[in-house]
């Protein structure tokens, strides 16, 4: 077997800004653009709130920021907080190839570390790019069989990546970066059954602080396998890994990048609802429906979805996010789904919404892969149908434009332009600048 541990290892610890192409730069700005908007956006959430506050009394140095409140603690104090919040309202960005969310747990590890070290955003900006490439890659190679055992790659391959990211900022040699990557194989944990809770956002936390925990304890002599990840009876062999290791995950390392695969929400749910409410939005343009008269609604998605986000019949606002049936509704009445606050406890009781999503059905559709789904809806009359598929690309334009009116609409104009431009000059601006942004 490739030795999954060294590859990685030795590509993050030498890895330089001008390896990676312009089409990554542009996606890693995308990515953290529209991670700020939402972790901004989270910072009242009850889970940002209860995991600042853990980190606040625990707290014996004052090195790093945490985002919802402003106080400063050390940094892998503030990457488990900042992580939780950024996760908070599950509206950061996804990976199908890396099954998760790589930019909620290594945005959060660069950020903490970045102020402790006092580094430009562009430090921040070639360790990010070289935390989700791996973590993008090693989630590829766990794939759907890990997944499907139970286990949350934001949160698992997430933790590789956040190590990536803390060994680049702290300056870690090569051997060094493998030793981290091989104790963080023994700390990356996050199980699915946690999903429609808070625990769900608070697995991107934990990555980000396994991260710089990982990399400090490398730094200071801390010795771990340099097999970790896939030795016997190591991280992979563990962890429901299907024992097959996908070309494109160790192929091309550092000269193509998978990471621009990457899919933005807007929708703010899970984005296994997505294709499905894509497609119902693009029926409703040409469609004038009377929900009254509805008698039926099938959406056909991939088996894989049904243990995530087929919740039957949610009774709070978080269980919302993660329910075909009641999301369904939701778009049918004319919720927008786009919107924070459409997801709340309310809505999951409402008369109206409640008719709507009993007469829901979700049928799965092995032919269809994770991206794709099929909705049908019946109203007595007539029978209409429509197909959707996330993998299609959108021209970069458009994406810019959806991403930069998503971040305006959780930042504000003048935070969001204030965050764009520091993006544009990352190599005279400090970390500090952007984290008081989000703190303020």
């Amino acid at each position: 077997m490739v030795s999954i541990t060294k590859l990685f290892g030795s590509y993050g610890a030498n890895c330089k800004l001008n390896s990676f192409n312009d089409e990554m730069k542009f996606f890693a700005k995308m990515s953290i653009l529209d991670w700020c908007g939402v972790a901004y956006a989270g910072k009242k959430e009850p889970v940002s709130k209860i995991v600042s506050e853990m980190v606040i009394e625990e707290s014996g140095v004052n090195k790093a920021t945490v985002i919802s409140n402003g106080h400063k603690v050390s940094s892998r104090g503030a990457a488990l907080a900042n992580g939780a919040t950024g996760h908070a309202l599950d509206y950061d960005d996804t990976h199908f190839l890396f099954v998760g969310h790589p930019t909620s747990s290594a945005l959060p590890t660069a950020l903490a570390l970045g102020e402790e070290l006092d580094t430009s955003i562009e430090d921040i900006i070639l360790a990010y790019m070289a935390g989700v490439e791996v973590s993008t890659r090693i989630g590829h190679i766990l794939g759907y069989s890990h997944y499907n055992a139970g286990f949350h790659q934001t949160a698992t391959s997430g933790s590789f990546g956040s190590t990536i990211v803390a060994s680049k900022l702290l300056g870690l040699n090569e051997d060094q970066t493998i030793n981290a990557l091989g104790l963080v194989s023994t700390r990356a944990s996050g199980i699915k059954s946690q999903f429609g809770t808070m625990g769900k956002p608070f697995h991107a936390g934990m990555a980000a602080s396994n991260g710089i925990e990982a990399a400090k304890l490398s730094k200071l002599g801390f010795v771990s396998r340099e097999d970790g990840i896939e030795c016997e009876q190591g991280f992979f062999q563990t962890h429901g890994w299907n024992k097959e290791i996908p070309s494109r995950a160790v192929e091309n390392l550092g000269t193509e990048f998978l990471f621009p695969e990457i899919k933005y929400k807007f929708h703010a749910c899970c984005h296994g609802l997505h294709s499905f409410l894509e497609a119902l939005d693009d029926l409703k343009k040409v469609n004038n429906f009377n929900p009254e008269s509805i008698e039926e609604v099938k959406i056909e998605t991939n088996p894989s979805w049904l243990k995530v986000c087929n919740i039957q019949t949610p009774k709070t606002g978080l269980e919302s996010k993660f329910s075909y049936k009641l999301t369904a509704a939701m778009s049918i009445y004319g919720t927008d789904t786009s919107k924070l606050e459409s997801y709340n406890d309310d809505i999951c009781f409402e008369d109206k919404m409640v008719k709507m999503r009993d007469k829901v059905k979700v049928v799965p559709n092995e032919k269809l892969t994770d991206m794709q789904s099929v909705i049908s809806i019946h109203d007595g009359s007539q029978e209409i149908k429509n197909t959707h598929d996330l993998s299609n690309k959108i021209e970069k334009n458009i994406l810019e434009t959806k991403i930069v009116g998503k971040s305006v609409s959780l930042l504000s104009q003048s935070k969001s332009e204030q965050i764009s431009k520091m993006l544009d000059e990352p190599e005279i601006n400090k970390v500090s600048s952007l984290v008081n942004c989000l703190a303020s």
